[in-house]
C-alpha cells in the first residue's frame, strides 16, 4: 500500500514549502492546483515522488479528480494539506457574484469535501493540517469574503479534531499572519501596504508542519502575531473591527 500526501496550493508560497518539508515521508506526493505547468515545474524540481493533479478547487466536479485516483489503487494518506486559498483588499459590494461563490467554495467546500474524500483512507497517525488564518479571528471589513471563511476553516478543523481523536488521526489549524507571497500585493489604491509581522513561508512552513507532527490544535507563527489574535478574541469585537476598518480604509 502507497503512502501518499495530497496537498493543495502546493505550487508555490506556503504549498511549496509546506511539500518540501513532508515530502519524505511518503511514497508519492499528490501535487493539487489549477496550474498544470506550475506543477510540472513542482515536479521537475522536486522530483518523480509528485504526481500533478490539476483541478480547480472553485468547480466541486473536480473533487471527482481526487475521488477516482483514491478508488483505483491502494493508497494511505498520511497528510492532508488544504492549503489552496487566494484573497484580496475591497469593499464586498465590489465583488461580482462570480467571484464570491469561487471564494466560498475554494475555501470553504473544498476543504471540507477533501477532508471527507481522504479521511475513510487514513490510519491511525496520519495528519491533516488546514490552513486558516490569523484573519479568522475577527470579522474584517475589506477582507470580509477572506476572513469569514478563514473563520470557516478554523471552526471546522477545531471541531473536526474532536470528532477524529478516537481514530488516532491528528487535526491541526494553521492561522499565519501575514506572509510574503506572490499573492500579497505590494500596493493598493496607488499607496505601498505596511503589513505588520509579516514573514516568509519557509518560516511558516517550519512552525506548521512541527506543530502538526507534535499534533497541536493550533499553530500561530510567533509571538506578535499570537498577541495581536490574542486581542481580537478579547476586545470589545466592535471596537477591534472599527479599529481594523480605520487602518486599512486608505488602501481601498
Amino acid at each position: 500500500m502507497k503512502k501518499i500526501a495530497v496537498v493543495t496550493g502546493a505550487a508555490g508560497g506556503l504549498g511549496k514549502e509546506i511539500v518540501r518539508r513532508i515530502l519524505d515521508d511518503v511514497n508519492e506526493l499528490w501535487a493539487v492546483g489549477r496550474n498544470l505547468s506550475k506543477l510540472d515545474s513542482l515536479k521537475a524540481e522536486l522530483g518523480v515522488k509528485i504526481v500533478p493533479l490539476q483541478m480547480d478547487l472553485s468547480d466541486t466536479k473536480s473533487y471527482d479528480v481526487l475521488k477516482s485516483r483514491l478508488s483505483g489503487g491502494e493508497y494511505e494518506v498520511l497528510w492532508l494539506v488544504n492549503n489552496a486559498g487566494s484573497g484580496r483588499f475591497g469593499p464586498s459590494a465590489g465583488f461580482t457574484l462570480e467571484e464570491l461563490s469561487a471564494g466560498i467554495t475554494s475555501h470553504c467546500t473544498a476543504m471540507a469535501s477533501l477532508c471527507n474524500i481522504c479521511i475513510s483512507y487514513m490510519k491511525k497517525g496520519s495528519f491533516i493540517m488546514n490552513t486558516a488564518s490569523q484573519s479568522a479571528f475577527l470579522p474584517l471589513p475589506y477582507m470580509n469574503l477572506y476572513a469569514a471563511t478563514k473563520a470557516f476553516v478554523y471552526s471546522y478543523t477545531r471541531a473536526l479534531r474532536i470528532e477524529l481523536k478516537d481514530s488516532g488521526i491528528s487535526v491541526t489549524a494553521v492561522c499565519p499572519g501575514w506572509i510574503k507571497t506572490a499573492l500579497l500585493p505590494e500596493k493598493l489604491n496607488g499607496k505601498t501596504v505596511n503589513f505588520p509581522f509579516l514573514t516568509t513561508a519557509e518560516k511558516v512552513a517550519k512552525k506548521a508542519v512541527k506543530a502538526a507532527r507534535k499534533r497541536k490544535p493550533l499553530m500561530i507563527n510567533s509571538l506578535p502575531v499570537r498577541f495581536v489574535s490574542w486581542m481580537q478574541r478579547h476586545l470589545p469585537q466592535e471596537f477591534a473591527i472599527k479599529t481594523w476598518a480605520r487602518m486599512v480604509r486608505k488602501y481601498v
